[in-house]
């Protein structure tokens, strides 16, 4: 399972387990400085914040060429996930760093939380809660569709605003990428409705499944819209996205299950 129901709220499990690893930083933070009344939740706030524009900042400069013919908000518009790593965790350390500097006393307590969080976080990966699903097979029933190549599943309905936004972007790479298998799994309970809307858009699509009974959403572990699986050319799960796509997050997954070794 990837994603987590919170009442009418789908959370994928990382960003969960983001959430759970902050919450230790800050609570161990607190704990180390106590003594000392020194409280670091706001540095971490800050961190957090600092790793989200890095990480955006350093997504948009690597793939410039995706942006540049996208609207101009585009590039502020982190629902599509796209962010760099590197850049991200680069930027929060700097900010840490900074501010440790600036007042030497939050050294210590901003330390024991970091580790904390870190510690936890490796742990949660391998034994608590919940388990990554990458090298996981895609299910028989889309698997025919591959033919070989890497596939990129989306699962969709009519009535999800994020799916209808993004459609047009996923049925313009399934015509450009020829190299590259795209199935459409429709979860609306008619699939004349999921018809209906790609008609009105002028939107066509190849390998539509439809899944009223959302048996295919539960055998990948997801009961989100939209998600979309990326495997590699030998039927594994290299990785997932909840939520829409872009032109530039997509193509950056592309360019991972192209990598990914059959």
């Amino acid at each position: 399972m990837f994603s987590v129901n919170l009442g009418p709220l789908a959370l994928q499990a990382s960003h969960l387990l983001l959430a759970m690893a902050f919450a230790i930083a800050a609570g161990v933070g607190y704990l180390a400085g106590r003594k000392n009344k020194i409280n670091v939740t706001g540095v971490l706030l800050d961190m957090a914040l600092a790793a989200l524009v890095a990480g955006r900042i350093g997504f948009v400069a690597t793939r410039f060429g995706d942006f540049r013919d996208a609207p101009w908000w585009a590039v502020f518009d982190i629902r599509d996930g796209g962010g760099h790593w590197p850049a991200a965790i680069a930027g929060a350390l700097a900010l840490g760093l900074w501010r440790c500097w600036r007042k030497p006393q939050l050294r210590s307590p901003l330390a024991a939380g970091l580790i904390a969080a870190v510690f936890a976080w490796d742990m949660s990966g391998s034994a608590i809660a919940f388990k990554s699903p990458q090298g996981a097979a895609a299910p028989a029933a889309i698997q025919a569709y591959a033919g070989g190549k890497p596939m990129v599943v989306n699962f969709w309905a009519s009535w999800c605003p994020p799916c209808r936004r993004e459609m047009p972007v996923l049925a313009k790479t399934q015509q450009r990428r020829g190299d590259v298998a795209f199935v459409f799994v429709n979860g609306d309970s008619d699939a004349a409705a999921g018809q209906q809307f790609l008609s009105e858009h002028g939107i066509t699509v190849a390998n539509a499944v439809h899944d009223p009974d959302a048996k295919l959403a539960g055998t990948v572990g997801t009961s989100a819209f939209p998600t979309t699986l990326f495997y590699g050319a030998n039927g594994k799960l290299v990785s997932l996205h909840m939520g829409e796509l872009s032109q530039a997050s997509l193509n950056a997954y592309l360019e991972k299950i192209a990598a990914a070794q059959p």
